[in-house]
């Protein structure tokens, strides 16, 4: 008994050291898979007890007690910043205002107005902030089938993550073209205004004085510009509005050769999408106490990336168009490694560990470069305060970084349970949970819920979840959509042994 506690303690500390391997690798996010899970938070490293555990931990595998056929569907949607918001009112400030019109009057010397200018300061301030390196959206999707019996599972899955990852050229703001420098700044501001003592930012005058000694601007010019912008909401004391300004009054006073229509503005889109095979098997050992177990997978890669500048985007069909174009899109095979391990101390307890893509992985790009997948680690625990109930965490040890939208990192913590009510030759499962990213500065939560029905050999699962963070479509009628949304959904035929 002492020597099979001593090989548990011993079995227990690998499962930890395995835990804390790869600490500051980055590796694509950790997708949620299976009705079941994403209904739990995210929360499936030591709760796996069906065909997923191929995904979330294959050390599972090796405590199969039935036969499972499975055919899962999941979605996510997911904005990182506050995209939803700016790109709002880029959008509302098109619909508002003739954007044709303005473009061209800059274009063709022009004068703006001052609401014009107004205007147009504010949609350049919410590129500005589209453009920050961790704002942008992203869809992930995955189906497939599964076949999981006595110990071993058989996965055929295709899954896709798609990427809009919006760039701003500050270099090209000029907010006239074709003329002398002096004429295109009269064009946007005219002879201009002595605002002295009317500005209400304290850095305005300051950043006014700057632009005056830097550029083609007299005093009353530059001091109308930075007027405006405050009227137009920006505020001038953010370094990000003061380089902004400054762009705009180089470009400007400067005969730049590009203005803001030609501006190198735009959306970069990125996919990845994977068509897999995969083999799992797990072994038990100490008398089922500790399960071991792998997954195999073979995988195609498909990968896409292009820029695609403002101007030339004429809707959203034809992002979709260049998207399903094979001539952008390269093709690349590749072969990937997971192990896991799952402890059984005692009846009530469960602790588990992941580590995914070990072996690292690489897509082809259509040009120069490659989609890099680094492994990626996972832990997680359970607790079974009695047989029907479960409370379980999960979190990532790795910092994952997005492969479809540059800047964007994740580190997921997750917490979820389930509650398992008996119904007559039938069984009803009822789940919650949450998860936040722990490599992000904004205090989003999602929140998950779903529900499992049982009727004889076969099963049902769905589940949903949206983040507690919301933001106004004022294209919309004013509706409120959250930052992230989740939709799954299995249909499954269940033998026990």
């Amino acid at each position: 008994m002492r020597t099979q506690k001593r090989i548990l303690f011993r079995a227990l500390l690998g499962l930890l050291a395995l835990a804390m391997l790869a600490p500051r690798a980055a590796a694509e996010d950790w997708q949620i898979i299976g009705s079941r899970y994403q209904a739990m938070g995210g929360a499936g490293v030591a709760t796996v007890n069906d065909s997923n555990a191929a995904h979330w931990n294959p050390g599972a595998l090796a405590f199969a007690d039935h036969y499972e056929v499975e055919l899962p569907v999941n979605l996510t949607v997911l904005t990182a910043g506050d995209a939803i918001r700016d790109a709002d009112e880029i959008i509302e400030f098109i619909q508002a205002n003739s954007f044709d019109a303005v473009l061209t009057k800059i274009q063709t010397g022009g004068v703006l107005t001052p609401a014009e200018l107004q205007d147009t300061l504010s949609v350049a301030e919410n590129l500005l902030e589209l453009g920050n390196s961790n704002e942008g959206f992203v869809t992930d999707f995955d189906a497939g089938f599964r076949l999981y019996r006595q110990g071993m599972v058989l996965t055929m899955r295709t899954a896709g993550s798609f990427g809009l990852d919006p760039e701003l050229d500050l270099g090209g703001f000029s907010f006239s073209d074709g003329l002398t420098a002096a004429a295109q700044v009269a064009n946007v501001v005219g002879s201009g205004t002595d605002r002295t003592g009317q500005f209400t930012n304290p850095s305005s005058q300051g950043l006014a004085d700057l632009i005056a000694a830097g550029f083609a601007w007299t005093p009353d010019q530059a001091e109308e510009l930075v007027f405006q912008s405050e009227l137009a909401g920006l505020d001038t004391s953010s370094p990000t509005i003061q380089d902004l300004l400054s762009n705009v009054a180089g470009s400007t006073g400067g005969l730049t050769a590009r203005d803001l229509a030609q501006s190198l503005t735009g959306v970069t889109t990125n996919a990845l999408m994977t068509a897999e095979v995969g083999l799992g098997y797990g072994v038990p050992l100490f008398g089922e106490r500790l399960g071991i177990g792998g997954n195999l997978r073979m995988i195609q890669g498909i990968t896409y990336t292009r820029f695609l500048q403002f101007d030339d985007i004429q809707s959203s069909e034809d992002l979709i168009d260049d998207l399903l174009d094979s001539n952008n899109r390269a093709t690349s095979q590749q072969a990937a490694l997971d192990l896991g391990v799952l402890l059984r101390p005692t009846r009530w307890l469960r602790i588990g560990a992941v580590g995914r893509n070990l072996n690292g992985l690489s897509f082809d790009l259509d040009g120069p470069g490659e989609v890099v997948v680094d492994p990626q680690v996972r832990a997680g625990i359970a607790v079974y305060p009695v047989p029907f109930w479960v409370i379980a965490a999960d979190v990532d040890i790795t910092e994952n970084a997005s492969t479809t939208l540059v800047g964007r990192t994740s580190r997921m913590l997750s917490l979820g349970t389930e509650l398992l009510l008996p119904l007559w030759r039938s069984g009803l499962a009822l789940r919650a949970g949450a998860y936040k990213n722990l490599a992000s500065d904004e205090n989003v939560i999602t929140l998950t819920a779903g529900l499992g029905l049982r009727a004889g050999h076969l099963g049902f699962a769905v589940a949903a979840a949206a983040a507690t963070s919301r933001a106004e479509l004022e294209v919309a009628g004013g509706r409120e959509l959250p930052s992230r949304v989740q939709f799954s959904a299995s249909l499954k035929w269940v033998s026990e042994f």
